[in-house]
């Protein structure tokens, strides 16, 4: 019976399966998902993570014996046992046939009505962007869902946050006002949810960097050379 450990972040959908598939299975599986057992974005880049998975993906298991896999049907496959992943080569082609199917044919067009709904899916305040978020519709509804949660702020911040880049080469950068000299974000435990996944510094106005990217910002227009990728879209804050 397999045993050991899943590295995650919380509420992650794909480390379900292997929860799951150790539920059933009886697998004796660990979860990792806070600190200080792991903190994504950072026990995920330590070099003794990386020397055991080279990408830093998460789900990630470790067994007990020191085996390690990533991928979360890999991970879920391992956890089964033969009334999971099938006990002939047929029954477990056929599984890997529905799982395949799921990916592909499932996954895609759920995720195109159920994220736009909710806004965004939820993520741990360290996690920079989901993996799973790859289309520029997800990217796009990181944006929507951030500026649903902070409504409140609306009379006190103004942005232009635009999302960069195609399908699976894709960024998310802006320009935020505010008032006063520091980030809004700190003074709410309601708008600290979303603004720790990204990277933020303060432009210096009389700069001429700032006023370039100011234009182009607002104008949605420009080269845009600190992202060096195309302009996709963009969503205003007010």
């Amino acid at each position: 019976m397999a045993a050991g450990t899943l590295y995650t972040y919380p509420e992650n959908w794909r480390a379900f399966k292997a929860q799951v598939a150790a539920q059933y299975s009886g697998a004796l599986l660990k979860i990792a998902s806070t600190s200080p057992a792991f903190t994504f974005g950072h026990t995920n880049r330590s070099p003794a993570f990386l020397s055991n998975f080279p990408l830093g993906k998460v789900p990630a298991y470790q067994g007990d014996d020191g085996f390690c896999l990533f991928e979360s049907n890999a991970i879920a496959h391992y956890l089964s046992n033969d009334a999971l992943r099938g006990s002939t080569p047929q029954a477990s082609a056929q599984v890997l046939q529905w799982v395949s199917f799921a990916d592909s044919e499932i996954i895609p067009p759920a995720s195109a009505w159920v994220f736009p709904t909710l806004g965004i899916m939820q993520f741990n305040k360290q996690y920079r962007f989901p993996e799973e978020l790859t289309m520029s519709f997800m990217s796009c509804n990181l944006i929507t869902g951030m500026f649903q949660r902070l409504d409140k702020l609306r009379k006190n911040a103004f942005a232009s946050v635009i999302l960069f880049g195609a399908n699976n080469d894709s960024c998310i950068t802006g320009i935020w006002v505010f008032r006063g000299q520091d980030l809004a974000f700190t003074l709410s435990d309601d708008w600290q949810i979303d603004y720790e996944s990204y990277t933020w510094r303060k432009l210096d106005v009389d700069s001429e960097e700032c006023k370039t990217m100011v234009k182009e910002y607002f104008a949605w227009e420009g080269e845009f050379k600190h992202v060096g990728k195309p302009f996709n879209q963009g969503k205003i804050f007010k």
